[in-house]
């Protein structure tokens, strides 16, 4: 059986019909066993000089969901970058995202305390 990853670019290829885009994460659905913040979320850990290097670039982040779908956002890099200091970036030079997968709090970033919402992205 293939692995999230493997899942998630195929869901996107079929998705978008297009090459795939230069920047992309997928995160398996965290169940709350599984997530330190105990509910349902999504992990991305997107390398802050990738998204540098391209700044006028979408990052495509496929969350894994039921039925062998997955939540598609399309996400302006230069979003990212003019946000840096509201993202968790202290491991690696990454943006660590915990968004929310659940109702209530949706596609909020739970990393850090009033994490952005990124269910403006969502496709």
């Amino acid at each position: 059986m293939a692995n999230t990853r493997q899942k998630g670019l195929k869901y996107l290829d079929s998705f978008l019909g297009l090459p795939r885009p230069a920047c992309v994460a997928v995160s398996k659905l965290f169940q709350p066993k599984e997530s330190w913040t105990r509910k349902e979320t999504w992990w991305f850990d997107l390398p802050i000089g990738k998204i540098e290097r391209l700044p006028d670039e979408h990052y495509f982040l496929l969350g894994e969901w039921v039925g062998g779908k997955f939540v598609v956002l399309e996400v302006p890099n230069r979003f990212l970058l003019d946000n840096m200091d509201s993202f968790d970036t202290k491991y690696n030079r990454r943006i660590r995202l915990h968004l929310a997968a659940y109702d209530g709090n949706w596609l909020v970033d739970e990393r850090v305390t009033d994490g952005l919402c990124f269910s403006k992205f969502e496709r």
